[in-house]
């Protein structure tokens, strides 16, 4: 139970430190950049997808039934994931972008 646990916790931390502290980035609360953020996001994103396919590799060894299909509909998550992270990514900084444009236009210089 707690493997599972911790399989989800590591799944969508770094969706929810990129919504989190990307949307911080973008209202430039912290000293952070947006694309200081998304990189720690993707490489978290990257390594805790690591961790998360040796802690089911591990537990899969201990199981009584040895079916890899729990390996696999894990590695598809993180590939869901992964590419919710990047839409998620790409939408803050069209967010930035425009937010930057509409600063720029506004100045009389």
């Amino acid at each position: 139970m707690i493997h599972l646990i911790s399989l989800f916790l590591l799944l969508f931390s770094p969706l929810l430190f990129q919504l989190i502290s990307g949307i911080k980035a973008i209202k430039y609360s912290i000293s952070l950049s947006f694309w200081e953020v998304s990189l720690i996001s993707l490489l978290g994103h990257v390594a805790f997808a690591i961790i998360n396919l040796e802690i089911m590799s591990e537990s899969l060894r201990h199981a009584t039934h040895r079916n890899g299909l729990a390996w696999v509909f894990l590695l598809i998550m993180e590939c869901i994931v992964g590419a919710i992270l990047l839409i998620v990514i790409l939408i803050q900084r069209y967010i930035q972008y425009r937010k930057n444009k509409s600063n720029e236009g506004g100045n009389p210089n």
